[in-house]
């Protein structure tokens, strides 16, 4: 645990920044009392998108049972 004041930290935020990768967590202090805490991020997460083609085929089976998709954007579109 490291503390640091407001004003320590203003003038060296890379140095206090740095610290905090390395997964140090930082206190920032005002007249002796800590006011704010500065913690490692957590590691991003890569979103899982479920495979949406892969469901329709399931379902409607491997031919399509209706227009595509180009089909319908030029039917309501119509002649621009």
């Amino acid at each position: 645990m490291k503390k640091v004041n407001i004003m320590e930290a203003q003038h060296n935020l890379s140095k206090v920044l740095q610290q905090v990768e390395e997964g140090q967590t930082v206190y920032i202090t005002r007249r002796k009392k800590i006011v704010a805490k500065i913690v490692p991020a957590e590691p991003e997460q890569e979103i899982q998108w479920p495979d949406f083609a892969k469901r329709a085929r399931k379902t409607l089976g491997e031919e399509s049972k209706g227009a595509s998709m180009e089909e319908i954007l030029d039917e309501i579109r119509g002649d621009r």
